[in-house]
């Protein structure tokens, strides 16, 4: 049976219409060909994500440590304007994607920041009900914050066993993050000043290797620059 083409081509969006008819037949098998520059481009959303989660270790870092000052208010900005947003929205973009490990990862922390912002704000009566107490307040307050960072070291460890398929940056990140949990909770829970100060330096270079790993993935989609992706 032979077979008859007729081609149609739309020259302003160059979409060819290829349209197959057998001979001695009315059934039409209609093609369209779409060029890759039409198709539609999803996102990274890993990229504002891994920001976000920098710019935010980066302020807990260098108040944690004690560089520039120690009043929790100065992350709070970041926390709720940056940090928990940034990640939040990465984590609804990766549910969107099908990708249930990064979506749960960065929804997690999303929610770490939030609730650092609840504790610390003055709206929520946390900090003023700690000065009213006095050194007692103060105490409790450690032994608050060390439950706090301890309950996301568990989450964050569980998270970095599921890295071990995955490139040594992102093992990385999220080994800093469980060790950055793991030292703030005990130094809180324990007073050692030491251990609350690793925790801050670790989450320091946390923010270091997370910025890389953002700029990474926007140089490669950008084609400015591969960096090497360990």
């Amino acid at each position: 049976m032979s077979t008859q083409k007729s081609e149609v081509q739309h020259h302003e969006a160059s979409i060819h219409l290829d349209v197959e008819k057998s001979a001695g037949s009315s059934h039409v098998e209609p093609t369209c060909n779409i060029p890759e520059h039409l198709t539609k481009k999803h996102a990274n959303p890993m990229a504002i994500g891994f920001g976000a989660f920098a710019l935010g270790s980066f302020m807990v870092g260098i108040t944690n440590a004690g560089i520039v000052t120690s009043l929790p208010q100065g992350v709070l900005g970041v926390a709720f304007g940056f940090a928990a947003m940034g990640q939040g929205v990465c984590g609804i973009a990766e549910l969107v994607l099908g990708n249930t490990f990064a979506a749960t990862t960065m929804l997690t922390y999303a929610g770490f920041w939030i609730s650092y912002g609840v504790m610390f704000s003055e709206g929520a009566g946390f900090m003023s009900m700690v000065a009213a107490t006095g050194e007692a307040g103060m105490h409790e307050l450690h032994n608050v914050v060390g439950l706090w960072q301890i309950a996301f070291a568990f989450p964050s460890l569980i998270f970095f066993i599921g890295t071990f398929r995955q490139p040594y940056l992102i093992r990385l990140v999220l080994l800093q993050v469980f060790l950055t949990f793991l030292f703030g909770g005990l130094g809180g829970l324990t007073g050692v000043a030491g251990l609350t100060k690793a925790g801050a330096w670790i989450s320091f270079t946390l923010s270091l290797t997370a910025w890389y790993v953002m700029t990474a993935i926007l140089w490669a989609e950008e084609k400015v620059l591969n960096l090497p992706f360990f």
